[in-house]
C-alpha cells in the first residue's frame, strides 16, 4: 500500500511540473522578447508635440513684424528643419525665411535648428496656419500650428 501512495504521489508530482512548471518557464522566458521589439519613434516624437517636452506657441500679433513660433520647454533632441504655411488650400514652403532667435532677441542662424530657440515667421505668412517639420530621434513629425496656438501632431 506504501508503494501505491509513493506512485500516486509521483505521478502527482509529474502533473504538476508537466502542466505548470514547465509553460511557467516558457512564460518566463518569453516575458523579455517585447523589448528586444524596435520602438516605434514616430509615436514617441508625436507624443511629445503639446504636453509632452516640446510645447510650440504660434504667436500672431497686430504688428506682422512680432510674429514668432515660440517654443516652451525646450528639448535638444528636437530639431526645426522645415516651416510652411497654408495659404488658400495651397502649402507653401518658407524654410530659407525663418530665422532662430536666442533669449537676447539676436538672430543665431537660419534652419535646421535645434527647437531650444524660438523662430521669427516673415510678413507673409502673418495669421495663416503653419507647418512645422520636426526631426527627431531618428524620424521626422509634423505638426500644425494655427495662429495663437499651441501645437498638434499630426
Amino acid at each position: 500500500m506504501k508503494a501505491q501512495s509513493e506512485y500516486v504521489g509521483f505521478i502527482f508530482a509529474l502533473i504538476i511540473v508537466v502542466a505548470l512548471l514547465i509553460p511557467l518557464m516558457f512564460y518566463l522566458l518569453d516575458i523579455s522578447s517585447p523589448s528586444s521589439k524596435p520602438i516605434n519613434y514616430q509615436t514617441v516624437a508625436n507624443q511629445q508635440v503639446n504636453g509632452g517636452t516640446v510645447i510650440v506657441y504660434y504667436n500672431t500679433s497686430a504688428n506682422p513684424k512680432y510674429n514668432q513660433v515660440i517654443v516652451y520647454k525646450s528639448d535638444p533632441y528636437f530639431e526645426l528643419t522645415g516651416v510652411y504655411y497654408i495659404y488658400q488650400g495651397n502649402i507653401v514652403n518658407i524654410t530659407k525665411q525663418i530665422q532662430a532667435v536666442n533669449s537676447q532677441g539676436r538672430t543665431v542662424g537660419s534652419l535646421p535648428k535645434a527647437v531650444i530657440y524660438n523662430f521669427t515667421v516673415p510678413a507673409e505668412a502673418f495669421n495663416y496656419p503653419l507647418i512645422l517639420q520636426v526631426s527627431a530621434y531618428n524620424s521626422t513629425t509634423f505638426v500644425l500650428l494655427p495662429p495663437n496656438e499651441t501645437a498638434i501632431a499630426s
